[in-house]
């Protein structure tokens, strides 16, 4: 469903037509069209915390503007989709980037050259760096 609406005039046709959507897709949701089920307003001022009948709800999208983040209707019954991984592969991929990592940076060391790196005192900070504490009384290093 397109919601670019949300972000028009509110006094255009094709705003007030986004708002009747919105109620009719809200009212399927809760398997009743009577004025007197109430469900959570996601105009600019309610932000999803007050429940309105939906002439309430109709009046503070027109008059009020909605909420022009709330583009996936969680709060309406709209589910979200989210991809699925597993979290095996995250977290391989994870250790896989960090090695990686770790191989780039003794390939920058090997370019640079170790004595390179020893004449300009980078290697004995980084070695000194390693064996300090963060901070006092911190009984973790680097």
């Amino acid at each position: 469903m397109d919601r670019d609406w949300i972000y028009l005039p509110h006094i255009s046709v094709e705003y007030e037509k986004g708002v009747e959507e919105f109620i009719q897709f809200t009212q399927r949701y809760e398997g009743r069209s009577d004025d007197e089920v109430k469900f959570r307003c996601p105009c600019v001022n309610c932000l999803n915390a007050r429940k309105l009948n939906a002439t309430a709800i109709r009046e503070h999208l027109i008059c009020d503007g909605f909420l022009p983040s709330y583009t996936i209707w969680t709060w309406h019954g709209e589910l979200i989709d989210f991809p699925t991984v597993s979290r095996t592969e995250n977290f391989v991929d994870s250790i896989m980037e960090d090695q990686r990592e770790e191989d780039k940076l003794e390939d920058m060391i090997r370019d640079v050259g170790a004595e390179a790196l020893a004449q300009a005192h980078v290697y004995e900070t980084i070695s000194t760096d390693l064996e300090t504490p963060l901070y006092v009384g911190s009984t973790s290093i680097l």
